[in-house]
């Protein structure tokens, strides 16, 4: 049973975490929204019981384009109080210290990155432990194990998923439903608040499947 699960479930879990870094990376553009509507998501978002105006979405896209980039500053970015997107600022350190950059669990993420070669982007080289950096390496790992299932290579899916155990118990499970229920008490505009909520619950649920079917995955030889 825990094997079908991860397997039949590979594919969703990807796409879900690259939505979700994708949110959290930076503005989006008018061109993602586009795309975003065009292919569903703000579908899939209703069906998982995100309540969002899809009225704001029917206005012109660089309309959309703008009040999103004027939430997404006053919600990450600043000037002002805001809601910061690293896991140093959430998570202490070995001697108790916390809120201040580049703590351990960021040089811990830079290893995790270098090792598996995940390439970061510019904006992210100096402080790898963003929220963004996280879920895409969730993503990446993700869609190892379901490229792994698809050529019938199950030991390599398995190994994939004690990866993903081990990091989203090291690092995502620390901090990232405390950042998500952030958003959720702060946003203006439902669609962050709405995906923060998704994002909330869909991150419990990877805590179950990670930690209580993991078990099975691998007792199976």
């Amino acid at each position: 049973m825990a094997l079908t699960l991860f397997k039949e479930g590979a594919k969703s879990r990807c796409d879900t975490y690259g939505f979700l870094a994708g949110i959290f990376r930076q503005e989006l553009t008018a061109q993602q929204i586009k795309e975003m509507i065009n292919s569903g998501v703000l579908d899939m978002l209703t069906e998982l019981g995100a309540k969002i105006d899809r009225n704001f979405f029917n206005k012109p896209a660089e309309q959309v384009e703008e009040a999103l980039a004027i939430e997404y500053t006053a919600l990450f970015i600043g000037p002002g109080k805001h809601i910061n997107p690293h896991e140093s600022i959430y998570v202490p350190d070995s001697t108790g210290k916390v809120g201040y950059y580049w703590g351990e669990c960021t040089a811990d993420m830079k290893k995790w990155v270098e090792h598996y070669g995940l390439k970061m982007s510019e904006k992210f080289e100096s402080i790898p432990d963003h929220i963004s950096i996280e879920l895409e390496f969730m993503q990446r790992v993700i869609e190892q194990e379901h490229l792994s299932w698809q050529r019938n290579d199950e030991e390599t899916a398995k190994r994939c998923i004690e990866v993903e155990k081990t990091f989203f118990n090291k690092h995502i499970i620390k901090w990232v439903p405390l950042f998500l229920n952030r958003v959720i008490d702060s946003a203006s505009l439902d669609f962050y608040r709405e995906t923060a909520k998704i994002g909330k619950d869909f991150i419990s649920d990877e805590g179950n499947l990670l930690n209580e079917e993991t078990a099975g995955v691998t007792d199976t030889n």
